[in-house]
């Protein structure tokens, strides 16, 4: 930006300058990284990314942005949640009035400031990142939840959903078609409600030959 010329100032000159100071007031959205996360109000304290540029060209940091909303995909009664960690970056929006009583209450709230796209009222979408942090192996086949060293995923293909990671289940398992293992299952119980078969060898029906010595066998498993 140029520094402006007051001595030589001309009614045209003069209101550029007035309107270029105003547009550097009002905030849309900006690059910013996690300081800290409040898991409970679902709330961070954020570091801008971007330098704010004074009238005489100085480059001063903008202050940390406290206690701004996280935006997590919601709706319907359901919600994807995640924590964050110091160093995750996003994009911070900056709301066209003063949101806090709308934030403090949940409802529908006259502005209780007169304050227009001020830094006070930002809020928080992480994942817009810069190209060092970019996801590195980025699965391109499908839908991916991971983590962002891959080592655990859940991936939806087109008919395919691949799971990698220990799982821990809680409640009933419902399964329609055959399932295959390729390792040992340990259980204390298994049960088949009409029966199970073990290396082609029914559990229900099997009999035993070789007990004594005749072609007697034993009866079926109680």
């Amino acid at each position: 930006m140029k520094n402006y010329d007051y001595l030589n100032a001309t009614p045209e000159t003069a209101t550029d300058a007035q309107i270029e100071q105003a547009q550097k007031q009002i905030h849309t959205a900006l690059p910013a990284k996690v300081v800290t996360f409040n898991p409970a109000n679902q709330t961070v304290t954020l570091a801008v990314q971007i330098k704010q540029l004074l009238m005489d060209n100085q480059k001063v940091d903008i202050p940390p942005l406290v206690d701004v909303p996280v935006s997590y995909p919601r709706g319907g009664g359901f919600c994807v949640t995640f924590p964050l960690q110091a160093g995750d970056e996003g994009m911070v929006i900056f709301s066209e009035r003063c949101i806090d009583g709308w934030w403090q209450s949940g409802h529908a709230s006259e502005p209780l400031d007169i304050r227009f796209h001020d830094l006070s009222d930002g809020m928080f979408i992480p994942g817009i990142c810069s190209v060092p942090n970019a996801v590195k192996g980025f699965f391109t086949n499908g839908l991916s939840l991971q983590t962002l060293d891959g080592a655990t995923f859940i991936r939806l293909e087109e008919g395919k959903i691949t799971i990698q990671g220990d799982i821990v289940h809680t409640g009933n398992t419902n399964q329609q078609g055959s399932t295959t293992v390729s390792e040992q299952v340990m259980a204390k119980n298994i049960i088949g409600s009409v029966d199970v078969t073990a290396g082609g060898i029914s559990g229900k029906s099997h009999t035993h030959s070789g007990v004594e010595s005749g072609n007697k066998q034993t009866g079926t498993p109680l």
